[in-house]
């Protein structure tokens, strides 16, 4: 991948905090403490950088961690990270916890960093939006990824794919994904399920016809078309007479719906109940995105 495509990679989130140089070279072993400039790569020492408590990823893998810290033994750190002064002259990890991590388990005393200036909300961002754009996530930590950033930043599906460069439906997708029970997520966050057969298992309603199917998929091995194949033949049987085909939407309730669904960042529903009369149904994924909708809705 080349630089051109790396930055459009990153949306609009660490691009504009990574700039392009050259990677700095290693630290001698007698250094003089520098003085961080804003912008400009400094060496410091380690023990003044400290982790963000609320950075969205806490949990490393431990293979990956080792790989790293041996390259960082061998090469030094070859990307500096990003971080933010805080109180007695320490500084806190905007992106690069992992490089951090590693650096301290190989041993080094000193660390290239580059200072920048946020806020705590922009911190969160960013740190979010690093997570994101890591290549190893599963489909459940890109979606609670996703929900973050519309829960705590309070941020509309399409502003969320603008700020990590993907399209909204596959932020609505990504995000529906937790309606499933958490032991079905965890079958996903564990690659025993794909995000193809969580979409499949969402078409269904029960839970416990969801799992049963999951328990298929991961002890047969069932394609996301064997699950279509299954509800659509389960379903036959169980109707005793096919059921009328619901009217064509309304082309002005459905355009109110795409409106609702992109202010308030979440799938809304329509539902008519006769002439002139009706439900709106909004969903939410968590106590802190219902408090974030109520906000939008209340316009506090």
């Amino acid at each position: 991948m080349n630089r051109q495509d790396r930055r459009k990679a990153l949306g609009k989130g660490l691009g504009s905090l990574l700039p392009t140089r050259n990677a700095p070279a290693p630290a001698p072993a007698a250094h003089e403490p520098e003085t961080p400039r804003e912008g400009s790569v400094a060496w410091i020492p380690i023990d003044r950088v400290k982790p963000n408590a609320d950075q969205p990823r806490h949990e490393f893998d431990p293979v990956a961690m080792m790989e790293l810290t041996q390259s960082i033994e061998r090469d030094g750190v070859i990307q500096p990270i990003i971080v933010r002064p805080t109180a007695n002259g320490e500084y806190q990890i905007i992106a690069g916890e992992r490089r951090w991590r590693a650096a301290k388990s190989a041993g080094l005393n000193e660390i290239p960093v580059i200072p920048r200036t946020a806020d705590d909300q922009k911190v969160l961002e960013l740190a979010i939006i690093e997570n994101i754009q890591r290549e190893d996530l599963n489909p459940i930590e890109l979606a609670l990824g996703f929900q973050r950033m519309a829960a705590e930043l309070g941020l509309s599906h399409d502003q969320i794919g603008e700020k990590t460069g993907k399209d909204r439906a596959t932020v609505t997708n990504m995000i529906r994904l937790l309606q499933l029970p958490e032991d079905l997520q965890n079958l996903i966050g564990a690659k025993k399920l794909s995000a193809g057969h969580a979409r499949a298992l969402l078409k269904i309603s029960d839970p416990h016809t969801q799992r049963e199917i999951a328990e298929r998929c991961v002890g047969e091995g069932w394609s996301v078309r064997q699950i279509e194949a299954y509800t659509k033949t389960a379903h036959a049987s169980s109707t005793p007479k096919p059921k009328q085909e619901p009217a064509p939407q309304d082309p002005n309730v459905k355009a109110a719906v795409g409106e609702l669904e992109s202010k308030l960042g979440t799938r809304v529903r329509i539902i008519e109940k006769g002439r002139d009369k009706g439900l709106i149904e909004i969903e939410y994924y968590s106590a802190d995105d219902l408090d974030r909708i109520y906000n939008i809705i209340a316009g506090d």
